[in-house]
């Protein structure tokens, strides 16, 4: 569609064109970028693109959230940036932790829409096999059967696929890498009872016999060390050779080494994992179910919820169930749906009405991140009240020992017959269906009782129709006049940092909002520029913080650091003075983090809105993660 195509462009154009991508794909509702320069994105301006819910860092990831439409962008994004965008890589060393959370995002969101689609149907026939409709026996349930039971069968296949493209080696060699663990060979000793349990090749080495259908980490580790031999004998395999004996050669070495150790020690691993996992929920069932949903918005923002994905096929494969992550997930989305629900019905904001109503249909489908991040994250009390709700009824699942019985399938309604016994007992999906819609309702009803902070849409007023006039008397002229005609105000980020809750500063005069509210970042960057346009009011000869006016009638203080007037003016060299008219990013104070850091001092910058009384709120737009020069920092709600 020409909508689409429209805001591709746009969305490519503004995180720094094809040159600067150099890795896209999507998830359910994501746009994800590898960029090789961060600071050519313009962070600020996506998010007003119509069509984008919002967009944010998650460890090295550029995301931009677009909702249940994003495959229709992708579609238009992939053209212009090419199928894994350029291969130049970003100069930054990512950490560990990034690293492996990328990864994992990277090997299993390719394969969401199968998942989904198999899961789905093995659900249904569960669910018919439950109630009678359906004979596990009839020819038509076997077909059926083989169409939603192939891809968790032949997974290997399929992650040797996507861990390859992500890894970038050849994904034909992976392929054949994992054809001997599914081979007809190997499946025939499994089922032999006993009879073989391994096989000796080249004279001494013994092949253990394991069952890799439905597996991940074996594959995963093997194809890994698939794109190292490779890369190593290619590196000295004459050019005229290498077609041929480069893969020769891979394989002969890496399949055995995958067969021999790492498929029996991923196995293994795997095994002792679920086995914890599970022994952790039979101890501490309710606590450690309260906890999983309760928390899983928090894992999906930060990206670590990738990291449960392996533990879920894990359980299957070690028991043929999940006891653990998927009833936990199911009820954390639709806990986000009663809440989108309630924001409905009770915001004022005719925008998050329509919002509340749309995002909480997809978050009950099990698509939750629009709910979560254009609804109840930017309001905050529907978020809190439905991790509450989420986590009651996840201990009340852990303490029941509920279990999702067929792996697949978005965490939603549809998915509610993967919780059918596939022996015929309903007492698993009924009480599934009721914690189903106890999280609902009991997000949807803490919503309803204990409200939020209504946002009003633009040049509204929450609850009247006209505007507020501050009525501080310390408030300027120029102040209640700028509150009372325009709009929300938006105050920029003064430097690039990690954002640090202002509560958790040392100083209290900041930490308990004494001089008004606002944000502390921790600096990456060793100078300060104008968050508004306006002019200096307070330029300390100590210059270690700077008083603001802007143009709309806002008052701002920006102080680097905590006690850092002790080093009068030493380590700050000030570029403006009182008076000189500011325009937004204008360079106003360059200093020495180090030296600041050698003489015993904190670094961390609060900007404070100091005539926050003459307003009706101060927002945050995010209180955790990095945060760049010039993005929007703070809206001011009048």
């Amino acid at each position: 569609m020409k909508a689409y195509q429209e805001l591709a462009k746009q969305i490519v154009e503004k995180v720094g064109g094809r040159e600067n991508v150099e890795q896209s794909w999507h998830c359910v509702t994501r746009l994800r970028f590898l960029v090789s320069d961060k600071e050519k994105i313009k962070l600020e301006e996506i998010k007003q693109l119509k069509g984008v819910i919002g967009a944010q860092f998650s460890g090295d990831q550029f995301q931009v959230i677009i909702g249940n439409q994003v495959a229709d962008v992708f579609a238009e994004v992939e053209p212009l940036v090419g199928t894994g965008g350029t291969q130049a890589g970003s100069g930054e060393k990512k950490g560990i932790i990034s690293s492996v959370f990328d990864f994992i995002s990277g090997v299993f969101t390719p394969l969401i829409p199968a998942l989904a689609g198999a899961g789905l149907l093995k659900g249904f026939l569960a669910m018919f096999v439950t109630f009678g409709w359906l004979s596990n026996q009839s020819e038509t349930y076997l077909v059926l059967n083989m169409i939603g039971d192939g891809l968790f069968y032949f997974l290997p296949l399929f992650l040797a696929v996507t861990a390859a493209r992500k890894i970038k080696t050849n994904e034909y060699v992976a392929l054949a890498l994992a054809a001997p663990m599914l081979y007809p060979t190997m499946v025939n000793a499994v089922n032999s009872g006993g009879e073989i349990t391994s096989f000796t090749i080249f004279g001494g080495i013994s092949i253990p016999v394991i069952n890799y259908s439905s597996s991940v980490i074996p594959i995963i580790l093997g194809v890994i060390l698939l794109k190292y031999v490779s890369a190593f004998i290619k590196s000295w395999m004459p050019n005229v050779l290498t077609m041929m004996f480069t893969p020769l050669l891979s394989l002969i070495i890496v399949a055995p080494i995958t067969l021999w150790l790492i498929g029996p020690m991923g196995t293994y691993a795997g095994n002792w994992v679920a086995s914890g996992l599970v022994w952790l929920f039979d101890v501490a069932g309710p606590l450690a179910g309260f906890l999983v949903a309760g928390f899983m918005p928090l894992l999906i923002m930060t990206g670590m919820h990738y990291a449960l994905v392996p533990i879920i096929f894990q359980n299957f494969a070690s028991y043929g169930f999940d006891p653990i992550v998927s009833p936990m997930m199911l009820l954390s989305n639709v806990a986000q749906a009663g809440a989108a629900f309630a924001v409905a019905v009770r915001s004022k904001n005719s925008q998050f009405k329509q919002l509340g109503a749309s995002t909480g249909f997809s978050a009950l489908l099990g698509i939750t991140e629009p709910a979560m991040y254009g609804v109840n994250m930017k309001l905050k009390k529907p978020l809190y009240l439905a991790m509450i709700s989420a986590g009651v009824m996840g201990g009340i699942a852990a303490w029941l020992g509920i279990k999702k019985q067929v792996l697949g399938g978005l965490p939603g309604l549809f998915v509610l017959p993967a919780y059918a016994d596939p022996l015929g007992n309903s007492y698993n999906l009924i009480m599934t269906s009721i914690l189903f819609v106890g999280a609902l309702l009991g997000a949807f009803v803490l919503v309803m009782i204990f409200g939020f902070k209504d946002i009003p849409a633009e040049g509204k007023q929450e609850e009247k129709s006209a505007p507020k006039v501050p009525t501080n008397p310390k408030a300027s002229s120029a102040s209640i006049t700028a509150a009372a005609t325009k709009g929300p105000i938006n105050i920029h980020s003064p430097l690039k940092g990690q954002i640090v809750n202002l509560h958790d500063v040392s100083d209290p005069t900041f930490s308990e909002e004494a001089m008004g509210k606002g944000i502390a970042i921790e600096p990456d960057e060793d100078r300060i520029v104008s968050p508004v346009n306006g002019e200096v009011s307070i330029m300390p000869k100590s210059g270690h913080a700077i008083g603001i006016k802007g143009d709309d009638g806002e008052e701002l203080l920006i102080h680097i650091g905590i006690e850092t007037v002790s080093l009068k003016g030493k380590h700050f060299t000030s570029l403006v003075k009182p008076g000189d008219r500011l325009e937004i990013g204008q360079p106003l104070i360059e200093f020495d983090r180090a030296a600041i850091r050698e003489a015993g001092l904190e670094t961390v910058t609060m900007m404070i809105v100091t005539n926050t009384a003459d307003y009706l709120d101060v927002l945050t737009i995010n209180e955790t993660g990095p945060i760049f020069e010039g993005e929007r920092a703070l809206t001011i709600m009048k």
